[in-house]
């Protein structure tokens, strides 16, 4: 009888755990919770803010680096110009000879008749993009013209806003276009030569661009009157007209100080 209790409760017990992990209900998976209006347009808000704050950190790290890098490219390139333009150089024939015949082995036979400063730009910065070597030729000439010392070279591009301003004609401290308007549109709306008001007119009247300023045609009449062609509701014509007014101020302003 005991023999017969004792082998009976294993038995039973490894019955008992195999129904129950078989019985055992598998668990739900979880689903998540969609989110609302709410949280998805301020994801998109956290999603804009950490790109400009990583577009700031880029402007202040690689950005900036890599432009302070090119700028020292450049002042190696002036100071190749300047050592290959020395007069006083006794060697200075086997220099050039050593430019051409670096040109010829790299397969640039094309470039031996070109101005030296193109030459050099063209043997440091390659010709994988030919805006942006047109871009730098532009800097080391206008670099040359302005006689600016070697080691001012990086400082100096930098002041004149980096090479594309630079490559544009820009000087340091020159208004642009824009600029110009703008110093000149209050004085400009401060005048009044007169004042027009016909059925015509009254077709392009906006109630809600009370105060704007408008851009305007008109053509001189042999009896000194002024015939208004037509009102041009557009910025950039209004910009481009302050600008001619800024020139057209600033050279009487010259012609009187001389």
């Amino acid at each position: 009888m005991s023999a017969t209790t004792i082998a009976n409760p294993a038995a039973t017990s490894a019955t008992t755990v195999a129904v129950e992990i078989t019985t055992t209900p598998a668990m739900a998976q979880a689903v998540p919770t969609p989110q609302t209006s709410v949280q998805i347009r301020d994801s998109i808000g956290l999603r804009l803010k950490q790109l400009a704050k990583a577009n700031t950190e880029w402007e202040q790290g690689a950005y900036k680096t890599a432009n302070e890098g090119l700028y020292v490219l450049i002042q190696g390139s002036y100071t190749l110009y300047k050592e290959l333009t020395d007069a006083k150089d006794e060697n200075l024939m086997h220099k050039k000879q050593g430019l051409n015949d670096h040109l010829s082995i790299n397969g640039m036979d094309d470039y031996t008749s070109k101005p030296l400063p193109q030459k050099i730009i063209r043997c440091v910065f390659g010709n994988r993009d030919r805006r942006r070597i047109s871009t730098y030729n532009v800097v080391l000439r206008r670099l040359i013209a302005e006689g600016v010392d070697v080691a001012d070279v990086p400082a100096h591009i930098a002041a004149c806003g980096g090479v594309q301003e630079m490559s544009l004609g820009r000087k340091p401290g020159a208004l642009t276009a824009k600029e110009k308007a703008t110093q000149v549109k209050g004085a400009v709306q401060a005048q009044m030569l007169g004042s027009v008001k016909t059925a015509e007119t009254d077709l392009l009247v906006n109630p809600e661009k009370h105060g704007d300023t408008f851009a305007a045609v008109l053509t001189q009449n042999p009896d000194g009157s002024f015939t208004i062609n037509c009102i041009v509701d557009s910025k950039g014509a209004v910009n481009a007209a302050l600008t001619a007014y800024y020139g057209a101020e600033a050279a009487k302003n010259a012609k009187k100080s001389s």
